[in-house]
């Protein structure tokens, strides 16, 4: 498996604080990516969404067929749809056996949980949370922010955090960004932000944190050749633009390698 790269940001918010942002675990190995956030040292892990695989069909009454329903990409036409469908199939990885004694995913939690205060919001592969996992959850101080939002104290200095999950709550979000102080809004999906928040009312954050794209799978500069089930030759795939910062993501969930395109955590100094 190809090396994690950490990508580091400056932003002026003057908190004085480092985060680290992780995307798109999707319950995969993360032995390189625990010894990173060790070495690291963040005062915060900001997870935006994908870091269990709970999607499985008839335990949730959302599937993929409704997800559709949420997307906000242009909509793709013609010989571009069956191009796709055809790629995804291709490349499509099934992840962690069912069978494995231990959902690496929440055995990722509870690692880093020893490490900083954890946020984490929900992504698309995140239909539902059983009830073991909310107790895990509680019992390790996990903070999910399922279109919630908490105000926290780290190293003495208040900030907001919350998450726009992938069934997003816009009343939620127009309450959160209406309330004072620095903010920081978890949203997996950069779709989201782009189309119903950027430079509308509710664009009053300090900070946007996603992933979702996985970097683009294969890219070219800042264009996604090919990004799984979202399209061809998408652009702003992974980076910082103003500030909104998307994650390339921790892991690779398809049968083949990235291509110019290497794992990611980021770090963010706020």
């Amino acid at each position: 498996m190809d090396s994690i790269h950490v990508t580091n940001y400056e932003l002026n918010i003057g908190l004085g604080l480092k985060m680290a942002l992780v995307t798109d675990m999707h319950s995969m190995p993360y032995d390189d990516l625990l010894m990173l956030l060790q070495k690291e040292s963040p005062d915060a892990i900001l997870i935006a969404g994908d870091t269990l695989e709970r999607h499985e069909e008839g335990k949730s009454e959302w599937s993929f067929l409704s997800m559709e329903q949420w997307q906000f990409l242009p909509e793709m036409k013609g010989p571009i749809v069956s191009l796709m469908r055809v790629l995804d199939c291709l490349v499509e990885h099934k992840g962690i056996e069912a069978e494995e004694e231990e959902d690496l995913g929440l055995a990722f939690l509870r690692d880093i949980s020893k490490l900083a205060p954890v946020f984490m919001s929900v992504g698309n592969h995140e239909w539902y949370f059983t009830a073991e996992d909310e107790r895990f959850f509680v019992d390790r101080n996990i903070t999910v922010l399922d279109n919630a939002d908490v105000q926290v104290t780290i190293k003495g200095k208040k900030l907001r955090i919350g998450g726009l999950s992938t069934r997003y709550d816009l009343d939620w979000l127009e309450e959160y960004a209406r309330k004072e102080g620095t903010k920081i809004l978890l949203c997996h999906h950069p779709e989201h932000y782009k189309y119903k928040i950027k430079d509308r009312k509710t664009d009053t954050f300090d900070l946007v944190l996603s992933g979702h794209y996985h970097g683009g799978q294969w890219r070219i500069g800042n264009v996604g050749v090919y990004v799984p089930r979202i399209g061809l030759m998408v652009s702003n795939v992974r980076g910082q633009f103003g500030k909104h910062i998307i994650s390339a993501g921790v892991s690779n969930t398809t049968r083949f390698p990235r291509l110019g395109n290497p794992r990611e955590l980021v770090m963010i100094n706020i």
